[in-house]
Order: C-alpha cells, then structure tokens, then sequence
C-alpha cells in the first residue's frame, strides 16, 4: 500500500505536538485531514490512530512515572455522563451557536490558567480535590459528546494540580485512551466502522512512533514552568481556532 506523505506528514507533527504538550493531536488530524476526505472518514478513522497514539505514548511514559490513579479515575468516573448529555443536547441545540460559545469558554480557561502559571491568580487556582476531578470530567464529557473535543478542560486541571510533567501526561493521556475506547465502542454500535481508512490508519501507525518519541524528548529539555505557559497559551489559541472556524 502507497502511504500519502501529506498523511504521513499530519500523523508526526499532530503527535509530536502532544508527546510536547499532552494534547491536541486530534485537534490537528481532524482539522486538516478533513480538507482532503470526508470527514466521517477522518474522525472515525482517528479514533482508532489516536488510540495507537494513546497507547504507545502511555507505554513510554509508564517507564517513567506512574499516573495519578486517584484522579484519573474520578475524571473518566466523571465524562461517562457528560458524554451522554453532550451527546443529547447536541440533538437539541444549534451546535454551530454552541461552538463559538464553547470556544470563547476555552480561550477564557486557558487565559485563566496562562494568569495562574504566571502568578497572577495564583490564590485562584484549582485544588486536588475529588469534587473537583468529577466536575472537570464531566465537563470534558460534554464537549467530548457536544463538538468531539474535550480535552482542555482536564488539561488545566491537571496542568494546575500536577507539578510533574511526565505525572501529568501520563494521566492525561490514559483519560484520553477511555474517551477513545468509548468512541470506538460507539461507532462499532452505530455501524460506523464502514468509514474506517485503512490508509490512514497504516500511515498514523507508520509516523505516530517518531512523533511521540522526539515530542517527549524535546518536552524534557524545556523548563517545565515554561512548558505549563505554553500548554496554557496552546488552550487559548484551541478556543480562539473555535470561534474563528468557518
């Protein structure tokens, strides 16, 4: 099978950004890949890619610390629901109104932890608490459900409660993998696995490896106080790609 090298391409710069930052490869793989095929195609495809990423990106973090399962498990305790009501009020609700009102949410989160990373709202910041991780989860439930991006409600959380860097990719990328095997349980109920490629799957397999291997290294050479400040600005700039998108 002849792999496309602009897939090959999309695969390692949307992993190497979340070895680097913990997020955001399905973000770039969806938004992009989506230009050149049909969306179903892409976003039930990736599921199955990015769960190849969660994996071999968790098996390399593993090595290195442990996650913390106290919270992890609250956080995906918490989306199972979320899921569901974003799932449903999608059915009801103009979901085009709702993504800018998300997006201008998500902007407005990562502004809040780009402050607290900084100093400024320090006394603000959010706690380890189990209130807390069931809240956040069942937050990124619903946008995971509502627009199929849930990601940066948990990423500050955890970029908030979590000082260890690898700790919080860790965590963050094994909440990933259960939202990803609940998709794929879904689409297997649905019928959707007609749309799988296996084109882009044999090519995320192919390039995600390197991606998340360089990602991870280079992560590590950056001061991770200087990391969080990024990861926060990354947010930001998610929220901002939401309100703007055509």
């Amino acid at each position: 099978m002849t792999l496309n090298p602009l897939d090959l391409a999309v695969f390692f710069f949307a992993w190497f950004f979340q070895a680097f930052t913990g997020f955001g490869a399905g973000i770039f793989i969806v938004g992009i890949l989506s230009l050149l095929y049909d969306p179903k195609t892409v976003i039930v495809s990736s599921a199955v890619i990015n769960l190849f990423g969660t994996a071999f990106m968790s098996a390399l973090l593993l090595k290195k610390v442990k996650p913390r399962f106290d919270i992890l498990l609250l956080l995906i305790l918490g989306s199972v629901p979320g899921i569901f009501v974003g799932a449903k009020t999608l059915l009801f609700i103009d979901r085009e109104t709702l993504r800018v009102v998300i997006g201008i949410f998500i902007l407005l989160l990562g502004l809040y932890d780009l402050l607290v990373q900084r100093g400024a709202l320090l006394k603000f910041s959010m706690r380890d608490r189990a209130r807390n991780s069931l809240a956040v989860g069942f937050v990124g439930g619903f946008f995971a459900g509502l627009i199929g991006m849930g990601g940066p409600p948990p990423v500050v959380y955890l970029n908030q409660v979590l000082e260890d860097l690898d700790e919080f990719k860790t965590t963050l990328t094994l909440f990933f993998t259960s939202n990803i095997v609940f998709r794929i349980l879904f689409y297997g109920i649905q019928g959707g696995t007609e749309h799988f490629s296996l084109g882009l799957i044999y090519a995320g397999a192919v390039a995600i490896p390197l991606g998340v291997y360089l990602g991870l290294i280079l992560s590590r050479r950056v001061r991770p106080a200087n990391l969080k400040v990024f990861i926060s600005i990354s947010v930001m700039l998610l929220g901002a790609a939401l309100v703007i998108k055509p």
